[in-house]
């Protein structure tokens, strides 16, 4: 009963809770940024291909560390109230965060037949860098998760909507050996509106689910060079692991 009367509500929560929305620039992609725009092909809230480039030319991705320099503070509201944002325990569930997505991207990417991924060394010589691709990526938004808030929603299933972790980022694959830009993208992810997600449970299980997704979407573009339809989650999940 309570699964059906979550089918009934969930569209109507969704005309109020979105699940994917426009992340505001940091200033980390500069100029690129004014390119970005929606693309209904591709799961992210903006993103830009360079029509001047095939990005099915390069079979190589050195993956740079994801930087943070350009995190937003959590601020005062409804985000800021987690056992998360006190001391500098926010800062360091980010530098978690920005390791564990720089090594999930490479290996995501890597899963690719046709592209080998690696984490980027400091130096990239220009001999070695034919059909070489840089993923610079920068974490602009993360949001941890209530798990209390989670446990309450079995008494009072509105409960739920208080625990809405996201994670935020800004990335672009730049030519290694000219330094031009062959793709931009910016995204923001929420959960999906769930009757049961087991990683609404955790502080950051629903970010890094998100992060896995991003590194597949990622290495979908590569080898598509952006033109084949790359589905998102759906928003609404009955159920989600």
């Amino acid at each position: 009963m309570d699964l059906l009367r979550f089918l009934l509500i969930a569209p109507l929560a969704l005309l109020f809770v979105s699940c994917s929305s426009s992340l505001p620039p940091s200033g980390f992609l500069g100029k690129d940024d004014a390119h970005l725009s929606e693309n209904p092909r591709l799961p992210f809230s903006r993103s830009w291909k360079n029509p001047d480039v095939d990005l099915s030319q390069y079979s190589r991705v050195a993956v740079a560390s994801v930087r943070k320099d350009r995190l937003r503070s959590l601020g005062r509201g409804l985000a800021a109230t987690s056992e998360r944002n006190i001391g500098d325990t926010a800062q360091k569930d980010a530098d978690k965060m920005a390791a564990f997505a720089t090594n999930e991207f490479q290996k995501q990417i890597d899963k690719s037949e046709g592209i080998s991924a690696s984490l980027k060394s400091n130096r990239v010589g220009s001999a070695n860098s034919k059909g070489l691709a840089i993923l610079e990526t920068n974490l602009v938004e993360l949001v941890p998760g209530k798990p209390a808030a989670q446990v309450l929603k079995v008494f009072f299933p509105f409960a739920g909507f208080l625990n809405r972790p996201s994670i935020g980022i800004e990335g672009r694959l730049v030519d290694a050996r000219t330094g031009q830009t062959l793709f931009a993208f910016s995204d923001l992810e929420k959960s999906e509106i769930s009757y049961l997600d087991l990683q609404k449970f955790t502080y950051y299980g629903v970010q890094r689910r998100e992060v896995g997704r991003w590194g597949s979407q990622l290495r979908e573009v590569v080898e598509s060079n952006g033109d084949r339809m790359i589905q998102d989650a759906f928003p609404i999940q009955p159920i989600t692991w």
